[in-house]
């Protein structure tokens, strides 16, 4: 339990910084959007991955797409995925969490999430990848690893097609931001 909280609040300070970033460069749209993914993972709340790249409108939100899932499922499954993370999730578990055929499941799940699952998988990786590179020192294919990825090549492959940048230079950018701040604060208090 503990460690999943860990994880759920490396991928809040991922998206808070991503907020930060898109923020600074004066695209205000973005940053809302990565806000309130961030507000949304703190409250327990399932975003799907369409969500984080626009912010809906109210009527938006409340339109529940026939044949897509209901919200309890969405979020059976999220915490489900957010809690196993570490390993290998397959559609016939997810399916069978919710008691559903592996094609209507899916069907269902891309009318919710807007995705197919094994997208909103990756992507779930992705976003921890995220909050572990800028909360820990752990390398690369150590954070692969914790993230159910085979190793550091794996997640280099998934995080350029997800985020569009290498790791290893979007930790170092980052991190120079988060340095900056800290220095900053520092000097302001």
């Amino acid at each position: 339990m503990q460690q999943q909280q860990t994880l759920n609040l490396s991928v809040v300070a991922a998206q808070l910084v991503e907020a930060a970033c898109h923020a600074r460069a004066g695209d205000c749209e973005n940053a809302q959007a990565h806000i309130a993914h961030a507000i949304a993972l703190l409250q327990g709340k399932p975003v799907p991955a369409t969500q984080v790249t626009r912010v809906l409108s109210i009527e938006e939100r409340r339109v529940v797409a026939r044949g897509a899932l209901a919200a309890w499922q969405m979020r059976r499954l999220t915490a489900h995925i957010d809690a196993n993370i570490g390993r290998r999730i397959t559609i016939s578990e997810l399916a069978a969490l919710l008691h559903l055929s592996p094609s209507h499941f899916h069907r269902a799940f891309k009318s919710a999430f807007g995705v197919a699952p094994h997208r909103y998988l990756a992507r779930r990786r992705i976003e921890v990848a995220q909050g572990l590179m800028l909360t820990t020192h752990n390398t690369l294919s150590e954070i692969a690893l914790q993230c159910g990825l085979a190793d550091q090549s794996h997640l280099s492959r998934w995080f350029r097609r997800v985020v569009g940048d290498t790791p290893h230079a979007w930790r170092r950018m980052r991190r120079g931001a988060l340095e900056e701040q800290k220095s900053d604060l520092a000097e302001v208090a």
